[in-house]
């Protein structure tokens, strides 16, 4: 049975694992390069590729974090996001009130989420 702490490691849920680089070693985060149009890691040094072991998440064709998404956005970003989807999913606004009831905080972020959840699908759709 595997640890939960070597499964946190191996996600590197708190984003300190090192980048490793076959010709320069251990490279912190911060100082590794991202191609903007590939979303790879490179070292800063030598310009090679650099890994984070198993922890590179893809998100789309052109981006990955090299650690667990969720610490990219906060908790309270979280919940917006799944009470956006479970409304969406059962079909009713997140009170038992009326249409008119709801804040305009709502809609806005409910139009941003959807927004950038039908750019992700676009992005990860097969092209022809």
């Amino acid at each position: 049975m595997t640890d939960d702490r070597d499964l946190r490691f191996k996600r590197n849920c708190n984003w300190e694992n090192p980048a490793v680089c076959q010709a320069c070693g251990d490279i912190n985060y911060e100082d590794i390069y991202t191609d903007e149009k590939t979303g790879k890691f490179y070292c800063p040094q030598c310009g090679q590729r650099v890994r984070f072991g198993g922890s590179e998440f893809p998100m789309g064709r052109s981006y990955q974090t090299p650690g667990c998404p969720i610490n990219l956005i906060t908790a309270r970003a979280s919940f917006l996001i799944s009470l956006v989807s479970w409304s969406d999913t059962v079909g009713v606004l997140p009170t038992a009130q009326c249409l008119l009831d709801e804040s305009m905080f709502y809609f806005e972020v409910r139009q941003f989420i959807l927004s950038e959840r039908a750019e992700a699908e676009d992005e990860m759709s097969p092209k022809e």
